[in-house]
């Protein structure tokens, strides 16, 4: 058999791990447009500046050569134009044709630029790929000023990071509040606090509509009339599903690419897993993109199953980020603003804890600066756990396992817990 994956990450990668577990003989290619293994890419902006090395293997996915572990072929550093679903054909752009028998999409997402003039000005940046990270690293020594166009997990790393390197760095985020919609106003403020103190200005409810400069950026211009002098913009504004090659194709697609719970889509040789997929959200209770590393590989390590014949289903997931600005650390998971939930919540000291719920059923959390829990919530949230009986206790700094009973989690741990 001819198994062909489009993409070189992590839902390529534990897709590959799943088929070699039931298959050893079948041909494995892995396609990718980028030159390099497989790699972290919430480590992007500190490969910027050298807080990490493309030497280092804690950049990579996968220590070691993962390809010749699993005997993959890989044709790296060329693109995949086209599928021919027809003839079971991947066009690529040196014009040749990969026969498949069985293909897994994996492809990630396509940085989203908004629209807005001069984007192809020198000094403009995203920073999605190793690529676009290198450009920036090699700008550097160019930028003394920076606007960073979008304050999500990667504008505001990238901002604490060029802030650490003595750059005077603007955020400029559309909505009230930076990690929107990862944190509500409270969870937002303590890095909004975070990036202040690094000296970091912060431009919300406002957004850039044009890029200015002749050879090279020298201001933007918002859309409240207010410009901005600057070096350099990270446009960090967020990724879209790559759904490229499902163009001109009988592949079903909305946001992302639509996907059952086995991660096949509706032409049954053909999967789509990660940030490209369209899956379930047990949270919302309907499929959506969740461009989070756990949950790509889980998918990917179900479309891999499923491709050797061994059946396996994605139940669902949701999403669960973690980041740390300066001093705050924070998780959270699922739903973590709403007025139509159940709220309990605390805010003390350094930390606040927020919980959602349902009908008795955790629908999301917010935690910052006490996170040592939050793999308890999120087997509660996974699992649509029952916590009529345990809510009350939620608010408790030390609340742990030790607020079940002997028997209860003996039952649901397989283990003594004394």
């Amino acid at each position: 058999m001819e198994i062909v994956i489009i993409g070189n990450s992590v839902g390529a990668i534990n897709a590959s791990e799943a088929i070699r577990e039931h298959d050893k003989t079948s041909d494995v290619t892995i396609v990718s447009d980028e030159s390099y293994k497989a790699y972290s890419h919430p480590l992007l902006p500190n490969l910027i500046i050298n807080d990490v090395r493309r030497s280092d293997e804690r950049f990579y996915y996968r220590r070691g050569d993962i390809y010749s572990s699993l005997n993959i072929n890989t044709i790296l550093g060329r693109k995949a134009l086209s599928l021919d679903i027809k003839n079971n054909l991947v066009n690529l752009d040196d014009d040749r044709k990969l026969h498949y028998n069985k293909l897994i999409l994996a492809c990630g997402g396509h940085p989203f630029v908004p629209p807005m003039k001069g984007v192809d000005i020198e000094g403009v940046h995203t920073m999605t790929t190793i690529k676009g990270a290198d450009k920036i690293k090699k700008d550097l020594d160019n930028i003394k000023r920076c606007v960073v166009v979008g304050g999500g997990l990667i504008g505001t790393k990238i901002a604490e990071k060029l802030a650490h390197k003595g750059i005077k760095v603007t955020v400029v985020e559309l909505m009230r509040r930076v990690l929107f919609p990862v944190l509500d106003d409270k969870g937002a403020d303590y890095i909004h606090k975070e990036l202040k103190d690094m000296g970091v200005d912060l431009v919300l409810g406002d957004s850039v509509t044009e890029i200015k400069g002749d050879s090279r950026v020298r201001e933007v211009v918002l859309s409240s009339g207010k410009s901005i002098k600057t070096d350099a913009a990270i446009v960090a504004v967020g990724v879209r599903p790559n759904i490229d090659l499902t163009k001109g194709t009988d592949i079903n697609t909305n946001r992302g690419i639509v996907v059952d719970e086995h991660m096949r889509t509706n032409i049954d040789n053909i999967y789509a897993v990660g940030d490209a997929a369209e899956a379930y959200d047990i949270v919302i209770e309907q499929k959506r993109p969740v461009p989070i590393i756990p949950i790509a590989a889980k998918q990917g390590r179900t479309a891999g199953l499923n491709v050797t014949g061994t059946e396996a289903e994605y139940k669902g997931g949701f999403p669960l980020n973690s980041i740390t600005i300066g001093n705050t650390s924070f998780v959270s998971m699922g739903t973590v603003d709403s007025e139509d939930l159940e709220i309990l919540s605390i805010q003390k000291d350094n930390e606040y804890r927020k919980f959602l719920i349902q009908d008795n059923i955790l629908k999301g959390i917010i935690l910052v600066n006490n996170i040592e829990r939050s793999g308890m919530f999120s087997w509660m949230i996974e699992n649509r756990f029952d916590v009529s009986w345990l809510k009350d206790t939620f608010l408790n700094s030390d609340f742990g396992w030790q607020y079940f009973n002997k028997a209860f989690r003996m039952l649901r741990l397989d283990r003594k817990i004394m």
